[in-house]
């Protein structure tokens, strides 16, 4: 079995699938800063047993970095204790691989991804067709974890230790100065 997360945006997803990509069970819902316990819930409601897993998914991003940092996380940690691998997709690719796709940045900023092209940041929207969320766009379009079963054979699996995110651009967040009474940092 495979199981998959999105948790990059204000919507959590799982996804369960067999190992020829069918899709067994797929369940969302806001998550309300609750990823983690959301992403629990729905494993709970899918009724499939995590420890049967051979493959864990994840959305590596863009996207809130406390809410990317628990999908990852629980895909590596159900790896772990499975001893299986993992493999991830980005936010973009869980929303569309065939249209522009627009993320939120920071405060007045978008990340865009146009077809075949790299991520870059912007202040404004493109002015052809997109599809995303965020800010005041209308018909958004979340992330969702059963999108990867469009993906599957194009993901590369690595081991649980060797899984991370990705930041398009540094975390807001302060970096510790020093150790712990582990001496100073090198």
């Amino acid at each position: 079995m495979i199981f998959a997360f999105s948790t990059s945006s204000p919507i959590a997803s799982v996804a369960v699938f067999d190992v020829d990509g069918k899709v067994l069970y797929s369940g969302f819902r806001e998550s309300n800063l609750k990823a983690s316990e959301v992403c629990l819930d729905l494993i709970g409601q899918s009724g499939f047993d995590v420890r049967l897993g051979k493959l864990f998914l994840a959305d590596i991003g863009p996207g809130s970095f406390t809410g990317t940092r628990v999908g990852v996380t629980i895909a590596k940690t159900l790896a772990f204790v499975s001893g299986a691998m993992c493999a991830g997709a980005t936010a973009f690719d869980l929303i569309s691989q065939s249209e522009t796709v627009v993320l939120p940045s920071r405060k007045g900023e978008w990340f865009i991804r146009r077809i075949g092209s790299e991520p870059f940041r912007d202040t404004s929207l493109p002015e052809e067709f997109f599809c995303g969320f965020g800010g005041q766009l209308e018909n958004q379009t979340f992330p969702l974890a059963e999108k990867f079963v469009h993906i599957l054979d194009s993901l590369d699996h690595v081991p649980p230790e060797a899984f991370v995110p990705i930041y398009l651009i540094d975390p807001s967040i302060s970096v510790q100065k020093k150790g712990f009474g582990l001496g100073a940092p090198k």
